[in-house]
């Protein structure tokens, strides 16, 4: 911790709140230790990476406290400033996945280390890149730097419609909300240079046929970015709820919902484990891995993203 706290005051010193850092901004390199299997990534949890990996959980769980009431000070991947993350007045906000949210582009580390992944390298005139949440602060950001983003929502009867497009236009989105269902895409073949899906396969009950989609959608070689609920220590997805052939859905385990901006909530029907790799190769991908980001100098500690690559 003391040399975190030493680290975080050359960077007061160094910049001041909303300086630019060379080398960061989009398509800057986010980075992150990759495996291809739970074999591999077990062998170094339970091997030589054993103390590394639990040191760098405590730190984590310190950041409220290390923070103080002067906050916690980063560097933004998406911005490419120092900037303020997490409130002291709110230790809430210092949650290393939900939390830690730029001051200034106000996505959280999550959206923040998921976005530098799909973005990394790509040229913001010509990259077609694809969100599976539009009225998400997330694709504002996109919309606002690359060109030909786009972006869908699910469900979208007239009156959550509206009010998801209030809100869409509240966080600085353009244009309408597009109606697209993962599981049967509208584009055409090799259309998409990368794709983009944070926080939403979890909701999607025949998530095998969305990845058929992902894969069938962009061009070889293109990329795929996953957030999901990940169990870092599970070699198989946990099944919490499945459609039965009526339509109705049958828990097998307590209802779990998560948080949308208009609705109040959608259910989770997976926490995913390793075999979701399995799963992007099945559906056509030559090249899946878990991605792994800690670097505390930009507000990431230990966060997990799916990288894939058709």
């Amino acid at each position: 911790m003391r040399r975190f706290a030493r680290l975080a005051g050359r960077l007061r010193r160094a910049f001041a709140p909303g300086t630019p850092v060379p080398g960061l901004g989009p398509g800057a390199s986010v980075p992150a230790e990759a495996w291809d299997s739970h074999a591999a990534f077990m062998a170094v949890r339970e091997g030589e990476g054993h103390e590394r990996l639990k040191a760098q959980w405590r730190m984590a769980q310190q950041l409220p406290a290390a923070a103080g009431g002067q906050g916690l000070s980063g560097l933004c991947a998406c911005c490419g400033i120092l900037t303020r993350l997490g409130d002291p007045a709110v230790p809430s906000s210092f949650d290393v996945r939900e939390g830690l949210a730029c001051a200034g582009c106000r996505l959280n580390a999550r959206m923040r280390q998921a976005l530098g992944l799909l973005v990394e390298g790509f040229d913001p005139a010509t990259a077609r890149l694809y969100l599976t949440e539009q009225a998400s602060p997330g694709f504002v950001w996109l919309q606002q730097r690359y060109a030909l983003a786009r972006g869908s929502e699910f469900g979208l009867d007239a009156g959550r419609r509206e009010r998801l497009t209030g809100w869409f236009h509240a966080l600085g989105g353009k244009g309408e909300l597009v109606e697209a269902d993962v599981t049967r895409l509208p584009d055409a073949d090799g259309l998409l240079d990368a794709i983009g899906s944070f926080d939403v396969l979890e909701h999607v009950p025949d998530y095998r046929a969305a990845l058929r989609e992902f894969a069938r959608v962009l061009v070889p070689g293109g990329r795929l970015v996953l957030t999901v609920p990940f169990l870092e220590t599970e070699a198989e997805t946990r099944v919490r709820a499945r459609l039965r052939a009526d339509g109705s859905v049958e828990h097998l385990l307590p209802p779990e919902i998560h948080g949308d901006p208009v609705s109040g909530g959608v259910l989770c029907y997976y926490h995913f484990g390793w075999d979701l790799l399995g799963a992007l190769r099945e559906a056509g991908f030559r090249r899946a891995e878990w991605v792994r980001s800690f670097a505390p100098e930009l507000g990431f500690y230990g966060l997990w993203a799916l990288r894939a690559r058709r």
